[in-house]
């Protein structure tokens, strides 16, 4: 059965992402970066606690506990799209300044 959970954008979800190389899936924390529609897809952001070695707009989230996370955490490149069934739960939602970062990111990234 569909889930009727909705998810806003710069929600912070567990959910089952595929490894970059398509190797293989694992639950890990994501973010929400679409907008409200009807379709059971949202687009999502991959975090990471391996916040060290950062690429070009990655960027760790300043307040990583707010957003209902239990260690520090990072942003990623690499958008995905998922059906909202693979969803297992919500976190918490991303800080106003850690969306405006969110954001300018996306914007880099898609040379908006």
């Amino acid at each position: 059965m569909p889930s009727t959970t909705s998810y806003d954008r710069g929600d912070v979800v567990l959910a089952t992402l595929p490894f970059s190389d398509l190797t293989g899936m694992k639950q890990r924390p994501a973010v929400v970066v679409s907008a409200p529609h009807p379709s059971v897809d949202l687009v999502l952001l991959p975090l990471t606690s391996q916040v060290e070695h950062l690429q070009l707009g990655e960027f760790a989230l300043a307040d990583w506990k707010g957003a209902g996370l239990l260690f520090p955490s990072a942003v990623k490149r690499g958008l995905f799209t998922l059906d909202r069934a693979r969803i297992n739960r919500r976190f918490g939602r991303l800080a106003t300044a850690d969306q405006g970062t969110l954001d300018r990111a996306l914007r880099l990234w898609l040379g908006l």
